[in-house]
């Protein structure tokens, strides 16, 4: 912001830029891991974000800046479809929100050496060279997916792979997902949560050194403790969903009572931007923001578990669109907010708000977790006339 003379609300457009591009990528990306599987989606995604993320420590002006993070939304908009398809295809559904739990544990790892990594970087060289280390850094793992990653090992699909590959190549039946009842209220949910979040990693290193005073080093380290924390409670939470199903109790009980507590706990955000203590304000961050990292894992969970068969890609591409929005809106309107306000309190008051609401949602609208019934036209290979058929599946 100082270097280049931007504005908060020109800073707000900038971090939002990069989920104009990931809203609109998620759906043809999870439709694309259906149809051509989880390595290739993921593995040239990888590369995409990477190189894009690298590009943005070389842009001189705005322009260049926003045109370079809607270059990474491009690349992680596979991230998240591909791997709800892993965890539905690899895991059973006593098994699934741990796995997926897990997986987003080791994102949340990484969420919590970025800020030490970065407050390092901008330290000792500067804000540039942060993002060429970091996007260089990240075609490493490229290349241990490619050698390492096999999708065919270990499956576990609820019917025939023939079945399943058949059901991907239909068109995808819009009209009755927009309008199912339970997929609608993943939607909402999935907006309330992510304003709540993308508000955390677009501003609360801003909200740190500007409204409570740190330096960039203390940013880094305080801004690192959530995250450490959702490394640890992001499997457990996923572990304790499926020790409930494993003790008799329903999937639905044990999806919408372990995500609701989490969102719960993610409101107390509100109470933030009232105490004046700064290492106050920190701890009940750490604990919100680590409560609403697990949300997602269990949000996904239940997205690849309401899903029809070889459609949990889509689906969860098709919620994370939902949630980019909010994405696209939560750095742009707490820009506006602080520029009007001169203060961060009102931002956290509305995250605060939506995340309640999403609670809300996701108590009285979703009602059972199970696989939605959709009435579907299936060609056979042998046999060219189209049947009706319901498709169902046993997860």
């Amino acid at each position: 912001m100082d270097e280049l003379d931007i504005a908060p609300t020109q800073m707000g457009l900038l971090l939002s830029a990069f989920f104009w591009s990931y809203t609109i990528c998620n759906i043809p990306a999870g439709r694309l891991a259906d149809r051509f599987g989880a390595k290739k989606v993921l593995g040239g995604a990888a590369a995409i974000w990477s190189v894009a993320s690298a590009l943005t420590g070389g842009m001189p002006h705005l322009i260049g800046l926003m045109i370079a993070r809607m270059g990474v939304g491009v690349g992680e908009a596979g991230v998240f479809p591909t791997m709800a398809k892993i965890a539905a295809e690899q895991f059973p559904g006593r098994e699934r929100a741990t796995a997926t739990g897990c997986y987003l544990a080791g994102a949340r790892l990484g969420y919590a050496l970025t800020p030490v990594v970065i407050g390092f970087l901008i330290a000792q060289f500067n804000w540039r060279l942060a993002f060429i280390v970091t996007g260089v850094g990240s075609l490493l793992f490229c290349l241990f997916w490619f050698f390492w990653y096999d999708e065919n090992e270990g499956r576990v699909i609820g019917k025939s792979v023939e079945s399943k590959v058949q059901m991907e190549k239909q068109p995808v039946p819009w009209l009755q997902l927009v309008t199912n009842r339970t997929i609608l209220g993943l939607f909402v949910a999935k907006f309330g949560a992510n304003y709540l979040y993308f508000m955390f990693l677009t501003w609360i290193p801003a909200y740190l050194v500007m409204e409570r005073g740190f330096s960039v080093l203390e940013m880094g380290f305080y801004a690192s403790l959530p995250f450490v924390v959702a490394f640890i409670t992001q499997p457990l939470t996923g572990f304790i969903s499926d020790f409930i199903i494993r003790k008799g109790f329903s999937k639905t009980i044990a999806r919408k009572g372990v995500l609701v507590a989490a969102q719960a706990l993610s409101a107390t955000i509100i109470a933030v931007a009232f105490v004046e203590d700064p290492m106050i304000a920190m701890l009940i961050l750490t604990i919100n923001i680590a409560a609403a990292s697990t949300i997602g894992g269990m949000m996904q969970t239940m997205a690849s578990e309401v899903s029809p068969l070889g459609m949990s890609a889509t689906v969860t591409g098709a919620m994370n669109t939902v949630g980019a929005i909010a994405g696209v809106l939560a750095p742009t309107v707490t820009g506006l907010i602080v520029e009007m306000t001169g203060s961060f309190q009102m931002a956290l008051v509305v995250a605060g708000g939506l995340i309640a609401i999403a609670a809300a949602i996701i108590l009285f609208v979703i009602q059972k977790i199970e696989p939605i019934k959709l009435n579907i036209k299936t060609v056979k290979k042998n046999n060219p006339e189209k049947i009706g058929c319901e498709i169902t599946e046993s997860r």
